[in-house]
């Protein structure tokens, strides 16, 4: 069972394979920018902690340097408080009793600490107010001293803050906010919407007196970053959803040659049929009518007659032959079936074949070959004579000239043989319209006239979709006035050296070039007409048993009078079991059977046969019987054909020259 995929499918999976790839960008950036602010962050609040803890220092330092001496002057508060205020971040100086400012650590800072006041807060604490300046107070235990004030300068703090330049740092302090200059960056609104981190509120209470702060950060990358990563998220949705549309597309293109294929396989398998059923009712026309012929029984203008039938039904039988061959090349199924074939009688069947039409018409055909011929070369000659006989009746059909030239000759061309066939006519010519036919079908030289619009152009170009599947080549040269001239390359295969270098050498002598004028002659290569190789061979086959099977009474008649006619004594059998019952008591020399018989087929009925014929102890099939099938089909469109190599395989209509030349290399 196949399996037919399915292209929304496909395109739904690689949408989500996307849509997952820029997910999982996008979560691996926004984690790393939460990261990074969450490092920045961890080290502002450490750097504020260690801020606060060294001011907590200082103030003890400073408290214990009063507790340490009974009497501490001025000077020595201030050189201690120098050199321990280094970091220049903070001043220290006393309040007396009469509220005044007694000592200071740095007296440059004496004006400006003067412009402060001090007040009492809602808890009756007493609290001192400097703009510009945190500050906090601490009683100490000193003479003429009440209390030590440590005021911190908010300059010195944002210059600390300042140092970090990628994020931002605000601190809070007594309704006041202390922020470096990251936090005054401009944000769009996709950095606040979608590139904006920010921490929750630290608060840091202080243990010694001083005013409470809380530290906040946050942070937003540079829009380049952003500008990046939005790039690359792009590129890969773009990628992503491109190719799941091309892989879309291919499925669905798979999945629509899937169905033409399907189609073509069965428009094939109508043709074939149809090709099946009408090549039964024509080899019982052309049967009968060669029978009527041959009896001697109608007068010169029944002979006549007979022989328009007889040239109507190959007319039919090429036109099935031709739709099944197109129909096969569209498909890329045409393969040639090379075969041992007398050239000199494949030259003299085409012959006989217009002979009909050149007795009831005032058209003649002409051929001229080339000499000498090997005897025998390996060549699809049921192509061949479809590919020959569907130019010539073009030729005959179109042209006005009173004759058609068939010129034929065996070349070679880059060491591959190929037989060159030139067909001409002597007509008024093609026009430029009429020669496109041969690439565009269905195209005509004359727009006006219904009659040739039907035929023109469908010939020519199933003619080159044949050729060109099977390795040939065909040319069309015309003029206006002098006719058409149409030139095909056929492919074959030499039997044996020997005949290769006969041939070779004649043309090196010059007598490759020698042509010469064969007249037409009747038609007979499937009735054994006087003259043909069945009847100079029919002398050799006298009471030969030989076992026609056929469920079609029609062409048990018509091949049996054929056979009769050429000696053979013939035993007729219409299905299955009467076949095997004969068997069962006589063993004929040849058995003939149709492919297609009712409830079986003809290879299945043949391994019914020999299994009859094996000999029961040693079970091994004794070649006494040699069979043939005949079929309508190729041997390639036969189930396993290739698995029977001495089962002879001819297509219909019953061709005795070559039922004759196979019995020839069997009994020679």
């Amino acid at each position: 069972m196949k399996f037919k995929p399915y292209s929304i499918c496909y395109l739904i999976v690689g949408l989500t394979v996307t849509f997952c790839i820029d997910w999982l960008f996008w979560s691996h950036s926004q984690r790393e920018f939460a990261e990074f602010h969450d490092k920045k962050s961890a080290a502002s609040a450490m750097s504020a902690h260690d801020m606060l803890m060294q001011h907590k220092i200082i103030t003890r330092s400073i408290h214990s340097f009063f507790s340490a001496s009974m009497l501490v002057t001025k000077k020595e508060f201030t050189e201690f408080t120098q050199e321990l205020l280094k970091i220049k971040s903070a001043i220290a100086f006393t309040i007396g009793e009469d509220n005044k400012l007694a000592f200071i650590s740095n007296p440059e800072f004496e004006d400006e600490i003067k412009k402060g006041r001090f007040s009492v807060n809602g808890q009756d604490e007493l609290t001192f107010e400097l703009a510009g300046y945190s500050s906090f107070l601490m009683p100490i235990d000193q003479a003429k001293q009440r209390y030590m004030v440590y005021i911190i300068s908010h300059r010195q703090v944002l210059e600390r803050l300042n140092s970090e330049e990628d994020i931002c740092i605000a601190f809070m302090v007594t309704g006041k906010q202390l922020s470096n200059h990251y936090c005054q960056m401009q944000l769009s609104d996709i950095q606040r919407a979608l590139f904006y981190y920010q921490s929750e509120g630290q608060y840091h209470g202080s243990e010694f007196g001083a005013e409470d702060f809380t530290l906040t950060t946050w942070y937003s990358p540079p829009v380049d970053e952003i500008n990046e990563i939005l790039l690359i998220i792009f590129l890969f949705s773009v990628t992503g959803v491109g190719f799941s549309i091309l892989l879309y597309l291919k499925v669905e293109q798979r999945n629509m040659l899937y169905k033409m294929r399907i189609e073509t396989d069965s428009k094939v398998a109508v043709l074939s049929a149809i090709n099946h059923e009408i090549r039964t009712p024509i080899n019982a026309v052309l049967g009968y009518s060669h029978m009527l012929k041959s009896a001697d029984c109608c007068v010169p203008q029944g002979e006549m007659t007979i022989n328009k039938i007889i040239w109507s039904a190959n007319l039919l039988h090429s036109v099935a032959e031709n739709t099944l061959n197109f129909s096969k090349a569209s498909a890329d199924t045409l393969v040639l079936e090379n075969q041992a074939t007398d050239l000199a009688q494949f030259i003299n069947n085409i012959k006989e074949y217009y002979i009909a039409f050149s007795e009831t018409g005032d058209k003649k055909l002409n051929i001229f070959i080339d000499k000498p011929l090997p005897p025998s070369i390996a060549i699809d000659s049921t192509k061949l004579y479809q590919l020959i006989t569907n130019i010539i009746n073009n030729a005959f059909k179109y042209s006005t000239g009173k004759q058609v030239n068939c010129h034929i000759a065996l070349k070679q061309y880059r060491n591959s043989p190929f037989l060159r066939v030139a067909i001409r006519d002597f007509g008024k010519g093609m026009s430029k319209t009429s020669m496109e036919a041969i690439s565009r079908p269905f195209t005509a030289g004359l727009p006006n006239s219904a009659a040739q619009q039907s035929g023109i152009g469908i010939g020519l170009y199933t003619c080159k979709q044949v050729i060109e599947k099977v390795g040939g080549r065909i040319a069309i040269r015309s003029r206006k006035g002098q006719g058409t001239l149409v030139i095909i390359r056929f492919p074959f295969e030499y039997i044996n050296a020997i005949s290769k270098e006969q041939m070779l050498a004649s043309e090196t002598k010059g007598e490759g070039v020698n042509q010469k004028l064969v007249l037409a002659k009747p038609y007979s290569s499937t009735v054994g007409e006087k003259g043909s190789l069945a009847e100079d061979r029919s002398a050799l086959y006298q009471l030969k048993q030989l076992l026609l099977v056929d469920d079609n009474l029609f062409n048990l008649e018509v091949c049996k009078s054929m056979l009769e006619k050429q000696g053979f004594s013939v035993t007729t059998c219409l299905d299955a079991a009467s076949t095997i019952e004969y068997i069962k008591s006589t063993t004929p020399e040849i058995v003939l059977m149709d492919y297609r018989l009712e409830g079986t087929n003809g290879l299945a009925l043949i391994d019914e046969l020999m299994e009859l014929q094996t000999d029961g102890v040693t079970k091994k099939k004794e070649k006494t019987t040699h069979y043939f099938i005949l079929s309508a089909n190729d041997k390639t469109e036969i189930p396993f054909s290739e698995e029977y190599p001495d089962v002879f395989f001819m297509q219909k209509p019953l061709n005795i020259d070559v039922f004759i030349q196979q019995l020839d290399k069997i009994y020679a």
